[in-house]
């Protein structure tokens, strides 16, 4: 079913559920996925105030403010803080640098502009959670940044967003397993074939944009690569046991492109 769910709903009630995410912890290793480093980092939180801004950017403005510009050790600073402090812990404001905040806005103009974006960006939904019970032997979770009837979108930021660059940032990353996954349980969930796009911009100013569709052979890929981990999944639940890598002596050999 699609559902609006909270992150926080959307990650503790159905934290069972098997997300893209867990099912790229277990293509490395069992291990990686039952014991997660799941970190705040600087990168996470500027993706999703970009997230926010290109997204729900109604909500976005009331979400997140740019942190004011001032000395805390002074007085007139000290009562900025504890302002910002109280708005936070009141209304759920954060707030961020200017930099970042900046950064975000004139992305979000960015993706607006760029006419590609624009029109997958409409006449659909934005993070609705889907949840399904029994796929593949197992329970999932998705929850695409924008869907329609016939594409799901996915908005990454990047550091170089031309085609060769993003197509390394997509093997790399497992951004084809995610693909694949989420077409594959969309469908399942509303009988809806859809198509998969990223929308690809830049962190940096010109805030450059790129729209990429998913061909099906690299469809093909993630879907082999997601169906192992749920097997192996399965696998490792029957057992109780969460191994890492091989516990034997492996030879290493140089790869093809350093000979």
């Amino acid at each position: 079913m699609w559902t609006e769910l909270s992150d926080e709903q959307y990650f503790n009630e159905h934290s069972s559920y098997l997300s893209s995410t867990d099912i790229r912890r277990l293509l490395r290793s069992p291990a990686h996925y039952k014991n997660p480093t799941i970190l705040e980092t600087p990168a996470l939180a500027f993706g999703a105030l970009v997230h926010a801004f290109v997204l729900e950017p109604h909500a976005a403005e009331a979400r997140y403010r740019p942190r004011a510009d001032v000395d805390g050790r002074t007085k007139e600073g000290k009562a900025t803080r504890e302002w910002e402090a109280n708005l936070s812990a009141n209304q759920g404001v954060k707030f961020v640098s200017r930099s970042d905040y900046d950064a975000a806005v004139n992305i979000a103009a960015a993706v607006r502009s760029h006419l590609g974006a624009t029109e997958l960006l409409s006449n659909g939904f934005a993070e609705v959670a889907g949840i399904l019970a029994d796929y593949q032997g197992v329970n999932v979770r998705i929850k695409p940044d924008f869907r329609t009837s016939t594409a799901i979108v996915d908005l990454k930021t990047t550091q170089d967003a031309r085609s060769d660059a993003f197509t390394r940032s997509i093997l790399n990353y497992g951004y084809d397993v995610q693909a694949a996954l989420y077409v594959d349980v969309a469908a399942a969930i509303d009988g809806m074939k859809r198509d998969f796009y990223w929308v690809a911009v830049e962190k940096d100013a010109p805030y450059a944009v790129a729209v990429y569709k998913a061909s099906d052979e690299m469809l093909q890929r993630g879907r082999e690569q997601y169906t192992r981990a749920i097997e192996l999944y399965k696998e490792c639940a029957a057992l109780d046991l969460w191994p890492a890598y091989s516990q034997q002596v492996t030879t290493i050999e140089l790869p093809g492109w350093a000979k």
